[in-house]
């Protein structure tokens, strides 16, 4: 053999070191946004974290819509009734609530006793303690 060359180890060595280069490089820029999707970044103007979103709001929309829509079909009725956002919107009582990250967010409210809401809402960062999919 040619002493003078290459071996195989040196040659894996450089082969390895190549590779973690691109695994780094390929981390680094989907961090930084470029490579892959990253919603923080997409709209750093109108991005709003989740700590500082107010969530409460979007469950006080809904049990609002929720009494208006109790009161007008089910009118002095003690019975536990279930609506759900997608049944408040198609009905007109309240359009489309939205999230930090502007997206859609699901959601129901249980009313009881005649009118007491209780709203629970599901978005792509929060979910009300105590959600149950399977009233949406």
């Amino acid at each position: 053999m040619n002493k003078h060359g290459w071996g195989l180890r040196a040659e894996l060595a450089f082969v390895l070191l190549f590779v973690i280069c691109i695994l780094v490089s390929t981390i680094l820029l989907h961090r930084m946004g470029i490579f892959g999707r990253r919603d923080e970044v997409l709209d750093p103007i109108n991005y709003t974290r989740e700590k500082d979103f107010d969530f409460v709001s979007l469950e006080k929309t809904v049990s609002d819509a929720a009494k208006r829509y109790y009161n007008d079909l089910y009118y002095n009725n003690m019975d536990t009734v279930i609506v759900s956002v997608d049944t408040l919107k198609n009905k007109g009582y309240m359009t489309s609530i939205f999230d930090n990250r502007n997206r859609e967010c699901k959601g129901y409210s249980m009313i009881v006793n005649g009118g007491n809401a209780v709203s629970y809402i599901r978005c792509s960062t929060y979910k009300t303690t105590g959600y149950r999919e399977e009233y949406e």
